[in-house]
């Protein structure tokens, strides 16, 4: 009898242990965001008040902001790399809801993306962009080798695509964008799959195009997946770590240094600047940030939210 009353607090103790690190977390966090502190001595903390976060929104200047510059190319990642994978994965999902030939097999090969560990796909796509080994420039320079479209043009090969700003950027988010698409394709396939038949049957009878049917059949009924899907990669593709520190590491010249790059390198690069300080100040805002996107989430798939209808 007593184990039978012991056992809901047992089963509940590694979620309660979880909780507790993430509570102690988030409060140290705080706390340091409030100190001048390294890492190299993280017990020895001077208590500068608001000073680290006034160093985030006035530095280098208030106009053009250290926090400023990161959120900025923040906001500039997600909106590029979610729309990217939501199209994209539409698209795919609409491939993968028709009937064909190896059908199963193409379907099990979208997934295998997912299934990689995302820093082992990082470096994986780093030797694709090398421009010494990396197989991307050994096409086009046979490419050019065959055809002389290259050299026609003027482009000089090998190209670095991380070694440029602009380059670099587009480089992290393609490597991003193929890692986040078996999740929106299997999601939006599986919203396409929970559409009646009926309705496809009702407007092939009534004469309706693909487009028609697209557009007031399919769109209509997935809406609320679509919504809610990427509000989810908004989230995850605002904390994205692996792919741009293993690509660039935020180079060149800050290009793709996004908030939770920019924690990092601040917080353990710039230690004799009490880092770690001005490094939790960055993590704070990072999670004011998050927790306003969980919120929206959330309100979406409970309420209806911005779909404009309540459950």
């Amino acid at each position: 009898m007593r184990v039978e009353k012991l056992t809901p607090y047992i089963l509940v103790a590694p979620l309660a242990f979880i909780l507790g690190f993430v509570v102690y977390s988030l409060t140290e966090t705080f706390r340091l965001s409030f100190h001048k502190v390294s890492f190299l001595n993280p017990y020895s903390a001077t208590f500068v008040g608001l000073e680290n976060y006034k160093w985030l929104f006035t530095s280098p200047s208030p106009y053009n902001s250290y926090f400023f510059q990161w959120f900025s190319k923040s906001i500039v990642w997600v909106i590029a790399s979610v729309s990217l994978k939501v199209v994209i994965g539409l698209g795919g999902a609409l491939i993968l809801n028709e009937e064909f030939k190896g059908k199963n097999i193409v379907r099990t090969l979208t997934v295998m993306p997912w299934a990689i560990p995302w820093a082992m796909a990082a470096m994986m796509w780093a030797w694709v962009f090398n421009n010494q080994y990396g197989i991307l420039d050994s096409i086009l320079m046979h490419i050019d080798k065959v055809t002389g479209i290259f050299s026609t043009l003027g482009i000089k090969l090998p190209l670095s695509f991380v070694g440029l700003p602009i380059p670099a950027f587009i480089s992290c988010m393609i490597a991003d964008v193929w890692a986040g698409l078996p999740f929106m394709a299997m999601v939006f396939l599986a919203g396409l799959q929970a559409v009646p038949q009926e309705l496809y049957d009702a407007a092939i009878v009534d004469g309706a195009s693909v487009f028609q049917r697209f557009k007031h059949i399919i769109l209509p009924q997935i809406k609320p997946i679509i919504v809610a899907a990427s509000l989810f990669s908004m989230v995850w593709t605002f904390n994205s770590f692996d792919f741009i520190w293993v690509l660039t590491q935020g180079g060149p010249l800050h290009a793709t240094e996004t908030i939770p790059i920019a924690v990092y390198n601040v917080a353990f690069r710039w230690l004799r600047a009490g880092g770690l300080g001005k490094g939790s100040a960055i993590s704070v805002m990072q999670i004011i940030i998050v927790s306003i996107m969980i919120v929206l989430y959330l309100k979406v798939i409970t309420r209806g939210g911005i779909l404009g209808e309540e459950k």
